[in-house]
C-alpha cells in the first residue's frame, strides 16, 4: 500500500465512523472543559491542594484515555479488514488490549525517561568546560529517542491486528519499521502537515475569538472546536496506519477495496 492510498483509506474509514469520532469528541471535550476550570490561571501559583488535584485529574485521563485508545484501535482493525465493525463492541474491545497497551505505554516511558536523565547528566556533568560537547551528546541522544519512537510506533497495531503480546508486539513493530521506513515517514510527514496547517487556522480562530469574547468563554469554545478536528484527525491516523499495518503484514482477511 501506498502512502496516498493509506491516507486515502484513514479518512474513507473515518467519514464512515462518525460514532467513534463523536465518542472521541464527547472524551476530549469534557477533558479540555475540565482542565479550563481546574488549572491555575495565568500568572498564578496553585497551592498544595490544586496541585493534588491536577495530578489526580490527569492520572485518571491517562488511564481513560488509555481504554479508549484500545477500543478505537479495536474498533478501526475491525473496520479495515471487513469494511464494518458494530461500535457496541468498543468497550469489549477496549478491555481486551487495555493492559498490553498500558505495559507498551508503560515501557515507552521508562525508556523515555531514561533517554531524558542521561540527556541532564550528561549537559550538567559537561558544564562549563566541554558545553559544546555535552550539547551535541544531548542532541544524539534525542535523536536516538526520536528514533526509538519510530521504531515503536506499529506496536500497537500489532498487539490489536494480530493479537500480540507486548514485548512481541514491540520485536514485530521494529522488524517492519526498519523494512518499511520510507513509507512510515512518508505517511507520518503528510498527516502532520495536515494536522499543522488545521492547527494553524484555528490558532487564527481562538485569536480572533478570545479579542471578540475575552476569558474562559472563549476557551471553552475553543476547547469544543478542537475536541471535535482532533476526535477527527485522530480517527483518520489510526484508520491510515492500520490500513497501511495490514497492508504490510500481508494481512489475508483486510478489506482493501474500503470501508463500508
Amino acid at each position: 500500500m501506498g502512502i496516498g492510498e493509506a491516507i486515502k483509506k484513514g479518512f474513507s474509514i473515518t467519514t464512515q465512523s462518525w460514532n467513534l469520532v463523536l465518542a472521541l469528541f464527547v472524551f476530549g471535550a469534557i477533558w479540555n472543559i475540565i482542565s479550563i476550570f481546574i488549572n491555575p490561571t495565568p500568572g498564578a501559583t496553585p497551592d498544595a491542594a490544586a496541585t493534588v488535584k491536577i495530578v489526580a485529574v490527569g492520572l485518571v485521563f491517562i488511564v481513560v484515555s488509555i481504554f479508549v485508545q484500545a477500543g478505537s484501535l479495536g474498533f478501526i482493525c475491525e473496520k479495515v479488514k471487513q469494511g464494518s465493525a458494530n461500535f457496541s463492541k468498543f468497550f469489549e474491545l477496549g478491555g481486551k488490549y487495555y493492559l498490553r497497551i498500558f505495559l507498551l505505554g508503560l515501557l515507552i516511558a521508562l525508556i523515555a525517561g531514561g533517554l531524558i536523565l542521561l540527556a541532564a547528566l550528561a549537559i550538567a556533568a559537561l558544564q562549563g568546560t566541554l558545553n559544546v560537547l555535552g550539547i551535541v551528546l544531548g542532541l544524539l541522544l534525542a535523536a536516538l529517542g526520536i528514533y526509538l519512537a519510530l521504531l515503536f510506533f506499529l506496536a500497537p497495531y500489532a498487539i490489536v491486528a494480530d493479537n500480540e503480546k507486548t514485548i512481541a508486539a514491540v520485536k514485530k513493530s521494529v522488524a517492519l519499521v526498519r523494512r518499511n521506513m520510507p513509507r512510515l515517514l512518508g505517511i507520518l510527514l503528510i498527516l502532520v502537515l495536515i494536522g499543522f496547517g488545521i492547527g494553524i487556522v484555528l490558532g487564527i480562530g481562538f485569536a480572533a475569538l478570545s479579542a471578540a469574547a475575552p476569558g474562559q468563554a472563549a476557551q471553552i469554545a475553543f476547547g469544543i472546536v478542537s475536541s471535535f478536528v482532533n476526535a477527527f484527525l485522530g480517527v483518520v491516523v489510526t484508520g491510515s496506519f492500520m490500513a497501511f499495518y495490514l497492508s504490510i503484514t500481508n494481512n489475508s482477511d483486510a478489506n482493501t477495496d474500503g470501508a463500508k
